[in-house]
């Protein structure tokens, strides 16, 4: 199950816009992890700060690419909790979008949240935030919602997609434990895998 979990990261990474590249995938436990996909940053994204609503867009589905990938195989009901950081990280990331970045149509360009940091997952949300009606927090759920939804869509589609893909590469987990970039490079070119256009998440 873990190797699924790690493959499914990867695959999304992977094959999904504007992301960082996979180096190397593991089913090593580390700290409390039962395994670790590994990414290389991009340099012009770290130094400059910046980050792009495609590249938000698509991180959220890579952090979702493990729980799908864990649905896909072996059913909702086997879902495990090794998901559940994932589900936070995403959760935060979305709402980062929708109340400080101003990435939501329906909400504006307008920032309703205070603070500040960069939109690396895992980062908690800025406290002291204005106060707000409920209309405006019911629509900020809202639009949370809409952007997590489209992740997992987006995760979903690609590594249904891509199931070859997504199974060879838990395989090769199990028996090596490791896989190298290059490794993981020479089975999406012989796997003949589709590459997710971008597109902005319905409203």
């Amino acid at each position: 199950l873990v190797a699924y979990h790690e493959a499914g990261h990867a695959v999304v990474g992977a094959l999904i816009p504007d992301y960082d590249q996979v180096a190397k995938i593991s089913i090593v436990p580390r700290g409390g992890a039962g395994g670790l996909t590994f990414f290389a940053p991009n340099e012009d994204r770290i130094d400059s700060g910046l980050y792009s609503r495609q590249f938000l867009e698509s991180q959220m589905a890579v952090a979702l690419g493990g729980r799908v990938a864990e649905e896909i195989i072996f059913g909702e009901d086997q879902v495990t909790t090794g998901a559940s950081n994932d589900l936070e990280r995403v959760a935060s990331t979305a709402k980062m979008m929708v109340t400080r970045f101003g990435m939501s149509e329906r909400i504006g360009q307008v920032a309703l949240a205070g603070g500040d940091g960069q939109p690396n997952m895992g980062r908690q949300m800025a406290q002291g935030a204005p106060s707000m009606s409920a209309e405006t927090k019911a629509l900020i759920d809202s639009e949370v919602s809409r952007l997590v939804s489209g992740a997992y869509d987006r995760a979903k589609t690609l590594l249904t997609e891509n199931r070859p893909a997504l199974d060879g590469l838990a395989k090769m987990l199990v028996e090596k434990e490791t896989v190298t970039a290059e490794e993981f490079a020479q089975l999406l070119s012989d796997t003949d895998v589709k590459i997710s256009d971008y597109a902005l998440y319905p409203q």
